[in-house]
């Protein structure tokens, strides 16, 4: 950990009041306010719904809870918490405060926190509770010898159970706990130790920067190639300059003249253009600042969150990771009108002659050396982490037979039984948590806060709290009428007597009806997914193809594996895409998953019985990078997938 004075000076500072932070509160952009300024701005938009980041100037949606139903930071309050010892000058003692003493601190404990006077600090080593405890003087921390130790002597208490440390985390309601919350409030859920529960998140949150980070290599590129373009203007503007010179040399007065305005309006566009450029590279300098900022906070927490820190902020810290992602930078490469300057040899008036027009070519577009490409990571392997038994003793009457599988929120699963019957929620640690349908299930989809599941009549759309929220008939074909959701706003539904996909809103309204294109080879779709474009991916028995679909039906790509060595083809089912568009296809007839790129490519093929897994059928995965694969005999297996 660095020197807190040096690294983390800004970052301490509140973009509101520009004073070392008070009780500070993070945002979903991820940068924090003193508590009393988020107030402050409340007060002054009352009455309306979002405010602005005074860093970034996002818009920040009101919580219906006020600013209470912002996080406190409690990263920062840890870094906060030794900038105040470390720079710490006539403060009071804690216990005389208490007491109603007016005594100056000169040390701290640093187990609890607290300031301390020469009195109640020997005091404070004197009692059975507190004997164990460090207390140093303020003159020995700040010197950044102590920083370290500090940190780790850190702890977060309970809000409830006042001087109750978190070091525990609820799997069940996602949130960290501490030990007496785990036994009154939590009981009966499943609960881990904060390190257990953080590994994974840390390691994906990771993972993300490593994204954010090559989005901000792309920017300082982007950058590069606007000072390209200012070269190249600078270039053609002297070119032509020349080429005026030498023309204006033979000619009289008169030509003078025009030469100096026809100069004056070539000056002019170059300058408004320069001027362009300026405005564009300051607007990428402020992105970049972002991503740098948003990328910095979220790398420190990785590596010097504590875990319970880290469990905190991790899911603003990944939503907003995806978000910038997401961003497209494309648009940000400069563009501009290179100008030329044309002869007239007709000379109609001499008054005047009128030499020269200064004309715009076509837009010109300097293409950066390197191709920018966004997220572009690999499968390279599958690993194992846990089987899971899906068949509930003393809940099912026969043995699990998954035809639909989803991540829910937070750390849960949704699982269609067919067989018995059920729409059933799991924990990733295989817990079961309970039945939110009794339909025979054909295919389960989770769209935002909207679990959807097919049976052969009809959709059922469920609500976040498990309720029906609408059923709609659908046409009886005997089919599976498998669905996916499409951008977190729709849901798409295969019609297989049609071949047609119809697109439904999170309302139940049908939006749109999308036919194949003439020509494509979508026959007998079984299973779909889609990936982050909105394209639809499609498995069909009859033509045995993967085919990649656009959302106006148009074919993108087709994918069929090639027969080796004699042996018979492949039978593609179900379909899932991780948050990098790689595509997973589960073959039903040689129990493997054949993994195929972004482009619909093959990349590499698991055998999943090496890892006791029979016929794979459904197939999940979450944006942490966990694939969940259904099998014979009620089990599931849940991999995590190494990227490059």
């Amino acid at each position: 950990m660095g020197d807190i004075e040096e690294d983390v000076k800004e970052e301490l500072k509140c973009p509101e009041c520009k004073d070392v932070l008070t009780d500070p509160v993070i945002l979903p952009c991820l940068h924090s306010l003193c508590k009393h300024c988020l107030s402050r701005i409340y007060s002054k938009k009352i009455s309306e719904p979002i405010f602005n980041c005074p860093q970034c100037k996002d818009d920040i949606d009101k919580p219906e809870d006020g600013i209470d139903g912002f996080q406190p930071n409690y990263f920062l309050n840890g870094q906060l918490s030794i900038h105040r010892a470390k720079t710490a000058r006539d403060i009071k003692c804690k216990i005389c405060e208490i007491q109603k003493k007016d005594n100056f601190a000169i040390s701290k404990c640093l187990n609890c926190g607290d300031f301390l006077c020469e009195d109640c600090g020997k005091a404070h080593s004197l009692t059975r509770m507190t004997m164990e405890h460090e207390v140093k003087p303020l003159s020995e921390l700040q010197d950044g010898r102590r920083d370290k130790e500090m940190r780790d002597k850190q702890i977060i208490s309970c809000s409830i159970h006042e001087g109750e440390p978190i070091k525990y985390y609820c799997e069940s309601c996602c949130v960290p706990v501490c030990r007496e919350c785990q036994l009154e409030l939590h009981t009966g859920h499943t609960c881990a130790p904060a390190k257990q529960s953080q590994a994974s998140r840390r390691k994906a949150i990771a993972n993300m920067v490593i994204n954010v980070e090559q989005k901000i290599t792309a920017l300082r590129r982007i950058a590069d190639n606007v000072d390209s373009t200012i070269a190249d203007i600078d270039k053609r503007e002297k070119d032509l300059i020349q080429g005026v010179e030498k023309t204006v040399k033979k000619l009289t007065d008169q030509i003078e003249r025009e030469k100096t305005e026809i100069l004056k309006s070539l000056k002019d566009t170059m300058d408004e253009q320069r001027d362009a450029c300026a405005v564009r590279k300051e607007s990428i300098n402020k992105i970049a600042e972002i991503f740098d900022g948003n990328a910095k906070f979220a790398n420190d927490i990785v590596k010097n969150g504590k875990d319970v820190e880290l469990l905190f902020q991790e899911k603003s810290i990944r939503h907003r990771l995806m978000a910038l992602q997401a961003k497209n930078l494309n648009n940000l490469t400069m563009k501009w009108h290179a100008p030329d300057i044309r002869f007239r040899n007709v000379f109609l008036t001499v008054d005047r002659i009128g030499l020269f027009d200064l004309t715009l070519s076509r837009e010109f577009n300097r293409k950066p050396e390197i191709p920018l490409k966004f997220g572009a990571r690999h499968v390279a392997g599958l690993h194992l982490i846990r089987r899971i038994n899906s068949t509930v003793p003393r809940e099912d009457n026969f043995e699990c037979r998954a035809t639909g599988l989803a991540f829910l929120y937070g750390d849960h699963f949704v699982i269609g039984d067919q067989e018995n019957r059920k729409v059933k929620i799991f924990t990733k640690m295989g817990h079961f948590t309970e039945t939110i349908a009794n339909v025979k299930p054909a295919g389960v989809a989770v769209c935002g806060d909207v679990i959807a599941v097919t049976d052969q009549m009809s959709l059922n759309l469920f609500s976040n709290d498990k309720t029906i929220k609408k059923k709609i008939s659908l046409e009886s074909t005997g089919s599976s009428y498998p669905v996916t959701s499409v951008s977190d706003q729709y849901l798409v539904v295969v019609n297989n007597k049609t071949i047609s996909f119809q697109m439904y809103d999170l309302r139940g309204e049908l939006v749109h009806d999308i036919m194949p294109a003439k020509g494509s080879k979508i026959r007998n779709p079984v299973f779909i997914t889609s990936n982050s474009k909105g394209h639809i991916i499609v498995s069909d028995w009859l033509t045995n193809c993967v085919i990649i679909m656009d959302d106006q039906g148009k074919t993108v790509k087709e994918f069929k594996l090639k027969a080796k060595l004699g042996k018979a083809d492949w039978l593609p089912g179900s379909l899932c895409c991780d948050h990098f568009d790689n595509i997973f296809v589960s073959d039903f007839s040689r129990s493997r998953i054949v993994v195929l790129n972004p482009q619909g490519e093959f990349m590499f093929e698991y055998m999943t019985r090496t890892d006791y897994l029979d016929r794979p059928r459904c197939m999940a995965t979450d944006n942490n990078g966990n694939l969940l694969v259904s099998g014979k005999g009620g089990y599931l297996n849940m991999y995590t997938c190494e990227y490059i």
